[in-house]
Order: C-alpha cells, then sequence, then structure tokens
C-alpha cells in the first residue's frame, strides 16, 4: 500500500484498492485466499457526509478500515489521506470503564494538548458536550448512557483534538429510527462544519439516505455507484434498472446487486470504472462550480485533464480527478475542488490549530495514564473486596493445613506440597484474572492509539506501574498469613525473601497472563490459560522424588518454569542458609536436617539469587510479549 503526501484539502482519495485476507483451515494450514476489496477507488470529500453502502458481505467496513488505515495487512492500492488529523469511531462503543462523561473528556484533554493550552478545558468540555446534547449527562458512568449517547460521547471525544476527517463504522448500528436520524443529522453538521466524514451503513431509510451528500454503494468488492443520492434514481434507469415509484433507491440497488443476474454487478460496476466516476444531480452541481479544470464533453480530453490530480500515484488512467456525470443532462465535469462549506464552522472548532495539537510530551502521557488506570482500579470496589477477601481466606486455609508444621522433621513432603500450593495459589489467580478481563481493554488500546491519544509504549509502562500496588499488597497479606501461621523461623530477613519471591513470581505470571489476554479473545484465552499453567505446574512439581535421577539437560528445561523457579526458591529460602536441625517427634527424623534435604533435592549448590535470576529473565520475557502482542493487535 502507498500513501502520497499529506492532503491540504481534507479530502480522502483511493485508487485500486485491492483488500485480500488468507483462509486457515486452522491455526497452521493456509487453505487460500479471499479478496474482498476488488480494486476501487473513489473520493471523499471535504464539507461532506458520505456513505459507504451495500449488502452483507459486501465490504463496507474493509473499504472503511482499508482508507483509514486501521487495517494494513492485506491491503494494496493508493492512498491520499491526512492520517495524521484523522479518527476512526469503532462500531462498538468502548469506553474507559468505570468513569464519568465529563472525566472521560478530561482524560482525552489532558491526553491531547499540551499542558500550557489546557487554561480552557473546563470551557472546552462544556461546548462540545453542550453542542452534542451531552452536558446534562456529564457526571453518568459512561456505561450508563444509551446507544446513541455512547456513540455521541466518542464523537465528543474526537472532538476535542479537532480532526480533520472523521470515519466511522456503523454508527446506526443497534439504534432505533429516531436514535439514527439524530445520530445521521450530528455527522451532517460535522461536515457542514468542515470535517470530511465519512461513514459505513448496511441499508439506510428513506429520510437517513436523503442525509448524505454522496454515497458509495459496494457489492461482492465492486463500487457499483458513486455520487449523489439525488442521481440514483436517474443512474439506474441510464442503467436500464427503472426504480418502482414510492420505492427507496437506497433499498432497489441493494436488492439489485443481492437477488439479480449475477452479471448486473459487473455492468453497474463498468459503468461508473469502479469508482473512478462520479455522478451528480443539477441541484449538486454548486460543489464543483469552482474547479480549476474546465468542463469537458468527451471523454478523450477529460482523461488527458486528469494526469496532474494525483501526482504521487504511478498510473494516471483517471482515479481521483473524478468523472462527474450530471444525472440531468449527462454533462462530464471534473470534481477536483474544494467541496463549498454549507456553514461557518462554530466557535468551538476555531480553538487549536494542528501545531498547538501536537507535541504532547511522553512523561505528561505517562503521568495521565498512570494516574486514569490507578483511578479505575480503585474504583473496581467489588473486585477489590473479592481478592482481598479471596487472598484473605486461602491465607488463613493455608495456615490451618499447615498449622506449626514448619518446624517439623517428619513433614518433609508437607513442607514442598506447601511450597508448591503457594506458587500455584499465586500464579492461578494472577493469569486469570487478565485473561478473563483484559481482551476488552485491547479493543479500546488500539482505537485510543490509532486516534493519536497517547503511544503504545507510554501506555505499556502505565499500565505495568499501575497494577503494581494492588498486587504487593494482595500477595503480602496472603504470604504473611500462611507464612507465620505455618511456624516457619521467625527470622524477618528470611520472611523477606520469602515475599519477594512470591511477589516476583506474581509480576511472571501477571505477565503471561496479560500476554494471553492481549494476543487471544475471552474464548481462546480461557483455553490457552489453564493450558499453559499445566504445562507449568507438571514442570514445578516434576521429580522432588527422584531428583538425583534427573538428567542435566532436564534440569535445565525446569528451569524455563517460572513456577519452578519459585517452587525451588521457596524450599532454598525455607530451609538453606544455615536452618536449625528441625523438631523430631520420631525415633528417626532422616530430614530433620534441612542440609539433607537440600541434598536430597540436589539443591544444596542452588541459591535464590540463581532463581531470582531466572524469575527476572522470564519477567522480562513475558513482559516483552505483550508489548509485542499489543502492538500486533494495534498495527494489523
Amino acid at each position: 500500500m502507498e500513501l502520497s503526501a499529506l492532503n491540504p484539502t481534507k479530502d480522502v482519495e483511493f485508487q485500486d484498492i485491492y483488500y485480500t485476507v488468507i483462509q486457515r483451515k486452522n491455526f497452521v494450514k493456509v487453505v487460500g485466499e479471499r479478496q474482498i476489496l476488488k480494486g476501487v477507488s473513489g473520493s471523499f470529500r471535504n464539507g461532506q457526509l458520505s456513505a459507504i453502502m451495500g449488502p452483507s458481505g459486501a465490504g463496507k467496513s474493509s473499504l472503511l478500515n482499508a482508507i483509514s488505515g486501521f487495517v494494513t495487512s492485506g491491503v494494496k492500492g493508493h492512498i491520499n489521506i491526512d492520517r495524521k488529523h484523522s479518527c476512526y469511531i469503532t462500531q462498538e462503543d468502548h469506553h474507559q470503564t468505570l468513569l464519568t462523561v465529563y472525566e472521560l473528556m478530561n482524560l482525552a484533554c489532558d491526553l491531547k494538548l499540551k499542558r500550557n493550552h489546557q487554561q480552557n478545558k473546563d470551557q472546552l468540555i462544556r461546548e462540545i458536550l453542550e453542542s452534542l446534547n451531552l452536558n446534562h449527562r456529564r457526571n453518568v458512568n459512561a456505561n450508563d448512557l444509551s446507544g446513541g449517547e455512547r456513540k455521541r460521547l466518542s464523537v465528543a471525544l474526537e472532538l476535542v483534538a479537532n480532526p480533520k476527517i472523521f470515519f466511522l463504522d456503523e454508527p446506526t448500528s443497534g439504534l432505533d429510527e429516531v436514535t439514527a436520524n439524530q445520530c445521521i443529522r450530528l455527522l451532517r453538521s460535522l461536515a457542514q462544519r468542515g470535517h470530511t466524514v465519512v461513514c459505513t451503513i448496511h441499508q439506510p431509510s428513506a429520510t437517513v439516505f436523503n442525509y448524505f451528500d454522496n454515497v458509495y454503494v459496494l457489492a461482492k468488492g465492486r463500487c457499483v455507484y458513486q455520487g449523489s443520492p439525488r442521481a440514483l434514481v436517474s443512474y439506474l434507469s441510464h442503467a436500464e434498472k427503472d426504480c418502482p415509484t414510492y420505492y427507496s433507491p437506497a433499498d432497489y440497488i441493494i436488492e439489485l446487486c443481492d437477488f439479480e443476474d449475477p452479471q448486473m454487478i459487473p455492468a453497474l460496476s463498468d459503468l461508473v470504472d469502479n469508482g473512478k466516476l462520479l455522478y451528480t444531480a443539477p441541484c449538486d452541481n454548486e460543489y464543483f462550480k469552482n474547479s480549476k479544470y474546465p468542463l469537458v464533453n468527451d471523454s478523450k480530453s477529460f482523461r488527458q485533464a486528469l494526469i496532474s490530480f494525483f501526482p504521487e500515484t504511478p498510473k494516471s488512467n483517471g482515479f481521483a480527478s473524478i468523472l462527474t456525470k450530471s444525472a440531468a443532462n449527462g454533462n462530464s465535469l471534473l470534481s477536483n475542488s474544494k467541496s463549498v462549506l454549507l456553514q461557518q464552522a462554530k466557535s468551538l472548532m476555531k480553538r487549536l490549530s494542528p501545531k498547538e495539537r501536537e507535541g504532547i510530551s511522553s512523561f505528561q502521557q505517562f503521568t495521565v495514564l498512570v494516574h486514569i488506570l490507578f483511578l479505575r482500579i480503585l474504583r473496581a470496589r467489588i473486585p477489590i473486596i473479592i481478592q482481598l477477601i479471596h487472598h484473605i481466606m486461602v491465607g488463613l486455609l493455608f495456615g490451618l493445613l499447615y498449622y506449626n508444621k514448619g518446624n517439623q522433621g517428619t513433614e518433609f513432603f508437607g513442607h514442598l506440597k506447601y511450597c508448591i500450593s503457594v506458587i500455584v495459589m499465586i500464579a492461578y489467580t494472577q493469569i486469570i484474572l487478565p485473561v478473563i478481563t483484559y481482551p476488552l481493554e485491547v479493543k479500546i488500546v488500539k482505537k485510543q492509539t490509532f486516534n493519536h491519544w497517547y503511544s503504545l509504549s507510554n501506555y505499556f509502562l502505565a499500565l505495568c506501574i499501575s497494577r503494581m500496588p494492588l498486587q504487593i499488597l494482595y500477595n503480602m497479606i496472603f504470604l504473611t498469613i500462611s507464612y507465620w501461621m505455618t511456624g516457619f523461623p521467625a527470622q524477618w530477613w528470611r520472611f523477606a525473601i520469602f515475599i519477594g519471591v512470591g511477589i516476583m513470581v506474581s509480576f511472571v505470571a501477571e505477565g503471561m497472563g496479560l500476554t494471553i489476554g492481549a494476543a487471544f479473545g475471552i474464548t481462546n484465552g480461557s483455553v490457552v490459560g489453564p493450558m499453559s499453567i499445566a504445562a507449568f505446574m507438571g514442570l514445578a512439581i516434576y521429580g522432588f522424588d527422584f531428583a538425583a535421577q534427573i538428567s542435566p539437560a532436564m534440569d535445565w528445561f525446569m528451569t524455563v518454569s517460572f513456577m519452578r523457579d519459585g517452587v525451588v526458591a521457596l524450599v532454598i529460602t525455607l530451609f538453606g542458609y544455615g536452618r536449625d536441625i528441625l523438631e523430631c517427634s520420631d525415633i528417626y527424623c532422616h530430614f530433620g536436617d534441612p542440609r539433607v534435604l537440600l541434598k536430597f533435592l540436589k539443591l544444596e549448590k542452588v541459591t535464590v539469587f540463581h532463581q531470582m535470576t531466572y524469575l527476572f529473565v522470564l519477567f522480562l520475557f513475558f513482559r516483552i510479549s505483550l508489548y509485542v502482542s499489543l502492538w500486533r493487535r494495534c498495527k494489523t
């Protein structure tokens, strides 16, 4: 895919766009490729509300994703767009949870505006919310808004940076007809204020259809119409398919593409040259009256006038210097002109130039993200209480199961079970929670990083740091209760190492859980998570009763299990470093001397430092894997 230089006219232009996806039978086997978009071209003008229409499976969202850059893998063609000052609003209105409308707007301002340009932040927020009829809901949690209000909030959050171009995927999806009409009227008002607004819509009502300035109809990956909604009836007549009286033209052309002769789509596509031709009605010619290109009547001279319109592309076959055909008189004219704005921009659109919105420091992004992520964690009171009770109860349970057995020489296997149980409990808790909860967060991160709210690296650092305080607190509570109830030596330095090992294992397990949550959805992650735990746990408990027979290669391989490293570190912490002889209630206790226990387990030459080093390496590995997973999800 090739991009031209930034487009100062705020138009969106594209030529010969192909989008191909790989079809797989399973995760490994590729069965073929499917071409979704088949060389479509077109142009969406500034000051116009443009709609991409078509039947299900036509490629509407694929085209929107391709030209906006939301999807890049498998996309080929030439696109002229100012992506730095565009935004994409997804069909699902996912917002940061547990935050009010005002807090979300405040977050958007903090992330998009320099600190020295935030003096009038409250006024800016109020103006935007009032213009979108949301100011009366400013103190309402975003999750409690209606569908239409959530859509307006999505627009409001992006208006903070005053982008030139809006892309919206199915903005009316799930809305009733009245709310859908209100949503489209809002988008049209944005276009009239000087924005380029492009949205996908499946089958609009007659009322909604007439709000659009330009429609782009797709069918089976081809463009079958591009131009004014008011020219569609004449276009269909020209194609010898008269639209029945009192029948919506939008419904009729979609039915033609869905149910008519298979040759209908190629025939209609040829009439618009797969998007290279644009049809207008006489009442729309106001848009083109200031064109710098002369009006021409024959296609040959017109084609020659197109060469300078898109000089960056290797082809001069007439792409975005689009041929316009008047539905009334058939005259051709060139639509390479700035769209005439229908009204003056309102005061809230005159607030910051692009240069003033650029240059937000990484430190500012980082501090804002740490604050908001930690605030969300603290506001999740029910999960906090549940996790607190969980760690307290499990700590008490472990303490009761192994009560005062920490100094008994007859409890060799009991000591090993305790160390394994502690590590399994920490690992399972820290892996499963992110696997279930984090996939939804990834969708929000992808949308916000694409819309230039913050960089992925700043989010990644803020994510890692914001989760640490409560994670450390929970594990300290659990480990403290179980350690002192079990009766291990009352040595504070040994207890501190015990806590440190548990917290380090927790960090590694959390990194693994976040990586799975970022790489997979909830369904697949719920399978991969427990399966991974089982594999690591198998290595963690392997060979303690025949440690002397384990080969060096297997011994090294077991170090890849962070759970094994944690268990070994706990055993050394509890029974190494000059631990006194254990109490023995029997005649003879073979493992009453901790040195015998360590020798039996082949740990006499192993130190906690070695195990913590392994854990730190695995910690880095999973954090890097998390970043790579996020990067792949956000960039593809």
